[in-house]
């Protein structure tokens, strides 16, 4: 006892002057752990404004970046986010050590950055880039360079008012705000070129191509401001050299990323899983990124690089695809963040506002001459130049993204961040709404009109229904996958494919009875015997499922586990049950002698029950008889489930009809049919007729529900039975 109580004693001897330490230690945990939580509930309010913000403007028709903006503003720290709440006694997003937001919450947005600029990288279209290259770089770089100049010299001439310092061209401030103004927003053009369908239009390939020179060149300027700002030395020596280490930085990666595309492609899909594959890409756009940001280049450049480097390779759709969910939770949080930076109150002072208004006026102007004035010297006419214009005066994600670099660093105040704030929100609310119009607009762009070499060329299958179409479709995308192409679903609605294999580009339009393809003239042939190959291998499977001896059983299966009472019923299978049965819609007695008398005796009551018109009686019935020389639809125990899926309907229509006497329906069980049930089913909704089948199979495996049917003596007696499953 004595060893046990000295040794205890020189234990706590020890340990007694690291008690304050280890309280010390428990307290930073508690706060790390109240910090991450706040995080939780920041990063989950954000969401959900954010999507408020989206559905808002949507409906207002307005660019929904804008929307996040303005949920920022709402939720951020100078305005709802300062509130008290229980929990959170500064309010949810309270300004902490003179930066609007915490740490925490802006390296998401650092991260958002990177995201955004990886995938606008891997949206640039490198061969559009080059073929275009002459137009796009006289009317990029006029665009920038205008853009620039203005930027930076109407800064200058308010610093005085609004900073309440007289600043110089070469001061951080003015190069920043001018960097800012040389960024444009081509996703916003290019939007509305879609919508007008003119993205192939000369105006449209032009903003198109001007607007990746005027990124590259806005990025680069960025890198070179960043450099003078940070050596402090303005001087026309170190500025050359801070520039010519910039451009070879930026292009030696571009270079060799460029160079090496494929055999990077190879090595990512030497993963195989396709999730896989896309984290490692974004894992390597993380890496360069951080490797510019140590450099002392901005990460958003590194991004965009490894972006750049594989849109060359055939791994650029599966890529877009697989960080679509990135993309949708990160860049949100992006433009809220920005939107939460924005100092409200520098929005009612009159100085700011006043400089806020010419900044965006002349960043507006500068656009419109920079990029419009050389597009009249390359065979536009003045209506194609002001579209030009007008169409690269947008400014957005990298304006943000700029900005919120140069306020991170500690470069631009608030003040300057909540100009470009402004800038932004009126070049995307007012530039879009003219340049729509004007595309609206009929008329010539080009003072002499030219034409434009193609060697696309396009094939046309065409087919005899919907169900072959959708067969050929799911082997002709099988086939190519095996061929080591990568297939990717670009517009769900429009049914259109990307096919991507190194060099080749293949596009695929599917509609219920066409398969279209645009294709290079090389690939014309290929695409033949691919097809030809898939339609041999659709007829072989078609020969096996000839030989299937078991129709007759798994049609039997249907109604294998009878039961004794009536089924039970849903709430929403009744809702179906309940439109699909109407009273005209019922025949307790069918005169039909024979299978083909019934089925015309069902399509008449489609047209007495007003279901179907008139005019559309030989389609339906042709489409039941189709339907019928395929498989017979007649089950067993006296059922049959005659039907057609067709476009003559929108919605499944259903009517029953009795045989007292039965007739052979070419039944599973060889036995008559006396219950027939003819449906009408949507072309690719077949949902709710699966549903319908099996209540009513449910229904008629029950024997004296099938006995009440046959003895009805009315029309109506035989619909207030089906009306007890409802």
């Amino acid at each position: 006892m004595k060893t046990i109580i000295i040794i205890s004693t020189v234990i706590v001897a020890c340990l007694l002057p690291f008690g304050d330490l280890y309280a010390q230690t428990l307290e930073d945990d508690a706060g790390l752990a109240e910090r991450m939580a706040t995080l939780v509930f920041q990063i989950a309010i954000i969401l959900i404004a954010t999507w408020a913000g989206e559905q808002i403007f949507k409906k207002l028709r307005l660019p929904i970046i804008l929307g996040e903006l303005v949920a920022g503003i709402i939720i951020g720290p100078f305005l709802l986010g300062a509130i008290p709440l229980p929990g959170f006694a500064d309010g949810l997003f309270s300004i902490t050590v003179n930066f609007p937001v915490s740490y925490e919450l802006y390296g998401f947005a650092t991260v958002a950055s990177i995201v955004l600029l990886f995938l606008i990288g891997l949206e640039t279209d490198i061969n559009t880039f080059l073929r275009f290259s002459v137009a796009g770089s006289f009317i990029g770089t006029g665009g920038m360079v205008i853009s620039f100049l203005l930027g930076d010299l109407v800064t200058v001439w308010f610093s005085r008012m609004v900073f309440g310092t007289v600043y110089g061209f070469a001061d951080p401030i003015p190069l920043f705000l001018g960097v800012v103004s040389t960024a444009t927003s081509v996703g916003i053009s290019a939007t509305i070129l879609s919508e007008k369908r003119k993205i192939d239009s000369p105006e449209g390939v032009t903003i198109l191509s001007a607007a990746i020179i005027d990124d590259v060149l806005g990025i680069i300027l960025l890198a070179i401001i960043i450099g003078v700002i940070k050596s402090g030395d303005v001087q026309w020596g170190t500025i050359g050299w801070i520039a010519g280490r910039a451009i070879g930085v930026w292009l030696g990666f571009m270079l060799l990323g460029l160079f090496f595309a494929r055999r990077i492609s190879a090595g990512l899909k030497r993963f195989k899983e396709t999730n896989t594959i896309a984290v490692m890409s974004f894992a390597l756009a993380l890496l360069l990124a951080g490797i510019f940001e140590k450099s002392g280049l901005a990460m958003i450049i590194g991004a965009y690089i490894m972006g750049l480097t594989l849109s060359k390779t055939d791994l650029t759709y599966l890529l877009q695809a697989k960080l679509s969910i990135f993309y949708r939770f990160f860049v949100p949080v992006f433009f809220c963040v920005m939107g939460m930076l924005i100092d409200v109150r520098a929005l009612f002072n009159e100085k700011i506002l006043l400089f806020a208004l010419v900044y965006s006026l002349l960043a507006a102007a500068a656009k419109l001459t920079g990029s419009g004035l050389p597009a009249l010297l390359l065979n536009f006419n003045l209506r194609g130049a002001a579209r030009i214009g007008l169409g690269m005066m947008p400014r957005c994600e990298v304006a943000l993204i700029i900005a919120g670099i140069g306020l991170s660093s500690g470069i631009l105040p608030s003040d300057a961040f909540s100009v470009v704030i402004i800038m932004t929100v009126l070049t995307s609310l007012i530039a879009p709404s003219i340049f729509s119009r004007m595309i609206d607009q009929e008329g010539q762009v080009l003072r002499k009109p030219t034409r434009v070499k193609s060697d696309k060329k396009h094939i046309t299958y065409d087919f005899p229904n919907r169900e072959t179409a959708e067969l050929l479709l799911a082997k002709i995308i099988d086939a190519f996958r095996h061929e080591g192409f990568y297939v990717h679903l670009l517009d769900i609605r429009r049914h259109l494919y990307a096919i991507r294999k190194e060099d080749t580009f293949i596009t695929m339009r599917y509609s219920p009875r066409k398969i279209v393809f645009d294709c290079r003239e090389e690939d014309v042939s290929f695409i033949h015997t691919l097809f030809y190959e898939a339609l041999a291998e659709l007829q072989r499977i078609m020969r096996h499922l000839q030989s299937l001896t078991d129709r007759k059983t798994i049609g039997e299966r249907i109604f294998e586990e009878p039961v004794k009472t009536a089924p039970r019923v849903n709430g929403k299978e009744k809702a179906l049950l309940s439109r699909m049965f109407v009273p005209d819609g019922m025949e307790y007695n069918l005169p039909g002698k024979n299978k083909n008398e019934i089925l015309e005796e069902l399509v008449r009551l489609f047209i007495d029950s007003k279901q179907l018109p008139p005019e559309r009686y030989n389609d339906a019935l042709l489409m039941l008889l189709d339907r019928e020389r395929d498989i017979s639809t007649g089950m067993q125990d006296g059922i049959a489930f005659p039907h057609a899926r067709t476009d003559i309907v929108h919605q499944l229509i259903t009517v029953v009809g009795v045989k007292k006497e039965g007739v052979d329906f070419n039944s599973f069980d060889g036995q008559p049919a006396y219950i027939f049930v003819a449906t009408l089913i949507p072309e690719g909704k077949p949902k709710p007729y699966l549903k319908l089948t099996a209540v009513l199979s449910r229904f008629l495996s029950v024997e004296e529900n099938r006995e009440r049917m046959i003895a009805c003596r009315s029309n109506r007696e035989l619909y207030m039975i089906l009306r007890e499953l409802s």
